[in-house]
């Protein structure tokens, strides 16, 4: 039901414009010519039944500045991004991230991993560091 309302309010939104300007029996000639159109759309093709909807692609990598950089409590590296994303270190993760000296400008990418793990790269520096995102 829903989707008969979605559809039928896209539908008159982009044909109301051609329509609104034509005298009443024009405009009711211009609906009829556009209404085979709009049951052709709600029609399923029988070629995907059965098909699972199309998946939305997903985003591999995110490239990112640093806005800010802090360690836990733990010595676990922080780091929050100019996109509002908050990655933090994983605990079981051995790599030794340095403190960037005052006003450097950290490039940083997140990857993909296995198993749903994700990674995280600076850029200039060898070695990844592994990372769970935190907000």
């Amino acid at each position: 039901m829903h989707r008969l309302v979605l559809v039928a309010s896209i539908w008159v939104a982009g044909i109301g414009p051609a329509c609104a300007d034509a005298e009443p029996a024009e405009r009711l000639r211009c609906f009829d010519r556009a209404a085979p159109r709009a049951k052709e759309a709600l029609i399923p093709k029988t070629e995907d039944f059965g098909k699972p909807p199309p998946r939305p692609p997903e985003v591999d990598q995110v490239n990112a500045t640093v806005r800010e950089f802090s360690k836990t409590m733990r010595g676990r590296a922080l780091f929050v991004l100019d996109n509002g994303q908050t990655w933090r270190q994983l605990e079981g993760d051995d790599a030794q991230v340095l403190e960037p000296p005052p006003g450097a400008i950290l490039k940083v990418t997140i990857a993909r991993g296995a198993f749903g793990s994700y990674n995280l790269t600076i850029e200039g520096r060898n070695g990844l560091i592994r990372v769970r995102r935190i907000e």
